[in-house]
């Protein structure tokens, strides 16, 4: 669904205050659909300080200053960022500079261009931090800086940035300033997944609104915190979802007490927002019915439940805010309000009225010159006819919307019209174009990535509905592609390994919510290709009809095989796998291990065996990140008696350097004691001393692994290896995915931090890369497959070449076994990650009490396997 401007971006009601400066109180987006952003008729044009205020001396200047302005409002932003560049080349004193820039900061957040949008907001900043009483402008412009970087992902700057605002604007003693700020320090946390201190943000915004009846900002705020109490409505309904898979009968029960009562709250503060809004009217009214649409339909997980009454107050709430917008003047607001209007599936709109109230939108943004909103209200226009199957008239439609897109430079908007084309153009039996248009759309993801994926990092469907399948699609094609060339058909598979690259990338970007994997992905110069003459990697692509297989070679060469295995059988046979792999007491599991191994392992079983590699490396896809590869059994032996075995989840994001065995020295960390609910861990006194045994180094146990002395130790030294043996859990969110240290949880944002700020080693200038970190007792859920990306990237996340961990919790000697055999091997020249691992687990099968795959399968080598 169109979500104009854009799905995962915040828009803003922005403000003139008299000294010329911008100011907003951020209204973000949720899962795809356009939230209220209530904004007064009244202040429709108000999104630009009134530069007629400020004193420029030059005619031409103040030309090209009232020409941008002029071209801001008509949603030329390009233009008057263009305009507003050159009149910067201009002599001019440094307040009319720093305004302009607040001003092209401003234009350049309207065209997705938050970084530069930021840096605008800085020379801004910079000027007045050397104005004596200038608290409020800098917080104001504090506040605007801070969104630009929170639509860049990076939420944690944003809220510092934020907690300063408030802290000026306390001092300034502006009500309106601290009610802003707060408001939009709750939608970075609600970004960031903290929707408990989103809540509490939202409800000191409402607060000073009520202290100051300032009627506008409570309608904003009772929004705001209906849309993080769905948000958590979302979170609680997944997070019951897995419990309910993993058996866990008292966290589904916490998590259907904590589902319904969050979405009480949520239907609440929408119901409040309406009620407070119709003082105003308008688009104000409008927009705060169509958002309670959106939540009313929290009652129920499926729309063809809702009673009759629930149907009958959705479509009032609808035709009363269409009628109210009909009667509202033309504006931007206005447009993408009936664009939201007519895209929301809540709204229960048939197609012939949805293209009714979208030629309204088409026609409000040609009457402005909005060429932005004109783009989504065709493209959506356009969608209408293409789900109707009118495809001359989505042609036709679509590309009108491209053509604006491209005009003012949309690329958030422009990519979904190129997808759009490539999906009529398949429909009508043009495969070449299609793909064309689907490669042209990755392009136009590529350029704004670093905003797109970085969405809330603990429920990412938007990135689910509206980027991935882009990919996915683009994929599909070019592996249909009938050619008896065998360079085109090797042409064919490299671009679906790249653009496959480019997925895994993205996925893990939007799963951590922030540019980490960009920074890892900078300290890998292998580019995706392998290294190791003696490695072959092993792509796995699921897709709704088939799954592909395609196999890389070390000599750069590239075979694929398709397998007749559509994404619901393959699901079916990989979580039956999984819950039966953990059973200890039975064989039940081998049915299924033998029947994934006929499906997935011998269609490339004859070309492994001819290329004779000593390792395999999966880059898996979905389901299958849950399952050891390990663990498919031939009928007489497991795959890992064959071969050596690491998973990863990019090759661009996999360094290739081999372990340098004279310079390891290892911090081990453990728990023993239990730290209730969690229980003592019996063996791992005797795991640690292996470990000091075998590598040396320093342990912390059980009092004294704290966080604070994890941090200070890994300061005092240059550790190569980190070994964990405590309780870990990969969950579905931040509350589940965690490390146990004696005194508190260690979060994965904490183990980032720590391993980036470790001391550097001795005849370095620069920090390197901890070359292994063990997670020796974590556990993954198995009925989530987002928890499997989130062990899959550990690794990256925390700035580890390599990660030894396990996908579920064994608590026995066999895992002290296993793990000092592990570093044994590993102590030995020539020996490398994965082998070591692989004779370990050999050898757990070779012992009778440990041979069960329950026992040693569950141990994956994440990343660099030399």
């Amino acid at each position: 669904m169109v979500s104009p401007p854009f799905p995962l971006l915040p828009s803003s009601l922005r403000w003139v205050q008299r000294a010329g400066v911008v100011s907003s109180l951020m209204m973000a987006a949720t899962f795809g659909e356009m939230v209220l952003a209530p904004i007064a008729s009244a202040l429709d044009r108000a999104a630009l300080p009134n530069l007629s205020s400020v004193a420029v001396e030059l005619p031409s200047t103040r030309t090209l200053v009232d020409a941008g302005l002029t071209a801001y409002e008509q949603g030329a932003f390009i233009t008057a960022i263009e305009i507003w560049e050159q009149a910067l080349e201009t002599p001019l004193p440094a307040a009319d500079v720093a305004t302009i820039q607040s001003n092209l900061a401003a234009a350049y957040q309207a065209v997705g261009q938050s970084e530069q949008a930021a840096i605008a907001w800085d020379q801004a900043i910079d000027y007045y931090e050397t104005q004596p009483g200038s608290d409020l402008t800098i917080a104001q412009l504090l506040i605007e800086q801070a969104q630009s970087f929170d639509t860049l992902g990076q939420h944690k700057r944003a809220i510092e940035i934020l907690e300063r605002a408030i802290s000026l604007a306390e001092s300034a003693n502006n009500s309106d300033a601290l009610a802003a700020a707060n408001g939009a320090l709750g939608n970075a946390q609600w970004a960031a997944g903290e929707y408990e201190k989103a809540i509490q943000a939202h409800r000191t915004s409402l607060e000073i609104a009520r202290e100051t009846e300032n009627v506008l900002f409570a309608a904003i705020a009772y929004n705001n915190l209906g849309n993080v109490y769905e948000s958590q409505v979302q979170r609680f309904r997944y997070q019951l979802s897995v419990a309910q898979a993993e058996g866990e009968i008292i966290d589904a029960e916490r998590y259907q007490s904590n589902l319904t009562r969050s979405i009480a709250s949520a239907i609440d503060s929408a119901q409040r927002s309406v009620a407070v809004s119709q003082q105003i009217g308008g688009i104000v009214e409008a927009r705060a019915l169509l958002n309670l649409n959106r939540i009313l339909a929290l009652r129920t997980e499926d729309a063809a439940t809702l009673s009759p009454a629930e149907i009958a107050e959705i479509e009032a709430n609808r035709d009363r805010a269409i009628a109210l917008l009909e009667r509202e003047p033309a504006s931007r607001n206005k447009a993408f309000a009936l664009i939201n209007a007519a895209t929301d599936k809540h709204n229960r709109l048939n197609p012939q009225r949805q293209a009714l109230v979208l030629r309204d939108a088409v026609s409000v943004s040609r009457e402005i010159g909005d060429r932005r909103a004109e783009s989504f209200a065709l493209g959506s226009l356009g969608s209408v006819y293409e789900q109707n199957r009118a495809y001359d008239e989505a042609m036709a439609l679509t590309q009108q919307a491209q053509i604006a897109a491209q005009e003012v430079d949309a690329t958030d908007s422009l990519y979904r019209w190129q997808w759009q084309t490539g999906r009529i153009r398949l429909a009508t039996g043009n495969q070449g174009e299609a793909i064309e248009s689907y490669r042209a759309a990755i392009g136009s993801l590529q350029s704004i990535r670093g905003d797109i994926v970085a969405a809330n990092k603990d429920i990412q469907f938007d990135f689910r509905d509206t980027v991935e399948p882009v990919y996915r699609e683009l994929i599909s094609q070019l592996l249909s592609i009938e050619t008896v060339d065998p360079a085109q058909k090797q042409a064919n598979l490299r671009e679906v390994l790249d653009v496959l690259e480019l997925l895994k990338i993205a996925e893990l970007q939007n799963f951590f919510g922030d540019d980490c994997v960009e920074v890892a992905q900078s300290m890998v110069e292998a580019n995706g290709q392998l290294t190791d003459r003696n490695a072959a990697a092993v792509y796995s692509i699921i897709l709704p009809d088939r799954t592909e297989l395609i196999v890389r070679l070390a000599d750069g060469s590239l075979l694929q095989r398709t397998v007749d295995l559509s994404q619901a059988e393959l699901e079916t046979q990989v979580d039956e796998f999984r819950r039966l792999l953990e059973k200890r007491g039975t064989n039940e599991y081998l049915t299924y291990a033998q029947s994934l191994y006929r499906d997935l392992f011998e269609p490339i079983a004859a070309d492994l065996s001819a290329a004779a590699p000593e390792t395999l490396v999966f880059i898996q896809d979905g389901v299958l990140r849950k399952i050891p590869m390990a663990a498919l059994h031939d009928g007489n032996r497991f795959l890992i008696e064959n071969y050596a075995i690491a998973t990863t989840p990019s090759l661009q994001l996999t360094s290739q350097s081999n372990l340098e065995k004279d310079e390891i020295n290892a911090l081990i960390l453990g728990l023993t004691v239990a730290r209730p609910p969690f229980a003592a861990l019996a063996g791992v006194a005797e795991e640690t001393q292996d470990v000091y045994n075998r590598l040396g180094g320093e342990i912390l146990l059980d009092r004294d692994f704290t966080l604070k002395n994890f941090e200070a130790e890994l300061g005092n030294d240059a550790y190569t290896v980190v070994h964990m043996a405590t309780h870990g859990r990969f969950g579905v969110d931040s509350d589940t995915t965690f490390l146990l240290a004696y005194d508190d949880k260690i979060t994965i944002d904490n183990i980032d931090t720590l391993l980036r700020s470790r001391a550097v080693r001795s005849g370095s200038t620069r920090r390197q890369p901890i070359e292994l970190l063990t997670l020796s007792a974590c556990q993954t859920a198995a009925g989530d497959n987002r928890a499997a990306l989130g062990i899959a990237g550990v690794a990256v996340r925390a700035g580890a070449k390599s990660a030894l961990a396990s996908l579920w919790f064994i608590n026995d000697a066999s895992t002290v076994a296993l793990i000092d055999t592990f570093y044994a091997e590993l102590s030995k020249p020539g020996v490398t990650k994965a082998q070591a691992l692989q004779r370990a687990q050999i050898a757990a099968i070779n012992d009778y009490a440990y041979e069960h795959p329950a026992v040693w399968s569950p141990f994956i080598m994440i990343g660099n396997w030399l």
